[in-house]
């Protein structure tokens, strides 16, 4: 039996779990089916605009491209390649995939077979609203649910369930706290970018 699972961020800049379910073995028609629901769920159209971010799973990325042809797709990677992913420019990616072949060619020629448009920033469209590079949040809502791993079918779903629904409540118990109209990591982010911002210095161009 596989554990599937698919979260998303949310206003707090937290993990948001939005579905899950339990299948026989990780393949093309069990995606499918999986994705087949969440779809009917979250109302998406075949000609929807959002993103899957993925660790390549077994039959994923076909199943994306036959139900939603027009989501993005993305394959993170970490450590040597982080320059590459992050890169904002395609010159700025360009050098940083020369760096990398000069330190290892049979991982550039790797990557290099995998359009940057699924993994690094500086190809992404730009119709999207997310920069996340990392399918941490798959990972850690494994994590969250490793006691229910051992669990009878029926005893596992209702264990998820129950945790699901109590973090839930948590969450929003926290947000509900914060002062002013952003969630309290928003708030966070904001002070720091108007830090930041306090000490740029004008330059007049003309009139």
């Amino acid at each position: 039996m596989v554990l599937y699972g698919a979260s998303q961020v949310d206003s707090n800049n937290g993990i948001y779990p939005v579905a899950y379910a339990i299948v026989e073995q990780e393949c093309y028609s069990s995606w499918k089916w999986f994705l087949e629901w969440l779809g009917q769920d979250l109302n998406l159209e075949r000609n929807s605009n959002f993103t899957f971010i993925s660790d390549r799973q077994k039959g994923l990325k076909k199943a994306v491209g036959q139900l939603y042809p027009c989501a993005e797709k993305r394959f993170p990677y970490k450590n040597h390649l982080w320059r590459c992913a992050t890169a904002t420019t395609v010159p700025e990616f360009e050098i940083a995939m020369n760096q990398l072949k000069e330190f290892n060619k049979d991982c550039h020629k790797w990557l290099s077979d995998i359009s940057p448009h699924q993994w690094a920033r500086s190809h992404f469209s730009g119709r999207d609203v997310s920069d996340v590079l990392l399918s941490i949040m798959c990972e850690i809502f494994n994590r969250w649910l490793l006691d229910a791993r051992d669990k009878p079918i029926i005893a596992a779903l209702e264990y998820i369930r129950e945790y699901l629904m109590k973090r839930i409540v948590n969450i929003l118990n926290h947000i509900s706290k914060c002062d002013g109209p952003l969630t309290p990591a928003a708030t966070k982010n904001f002070e720091n970018i108007k830090e930041e911002a306090s000490k740029c210095s004008i330059l007049w161009n003309g009139g």
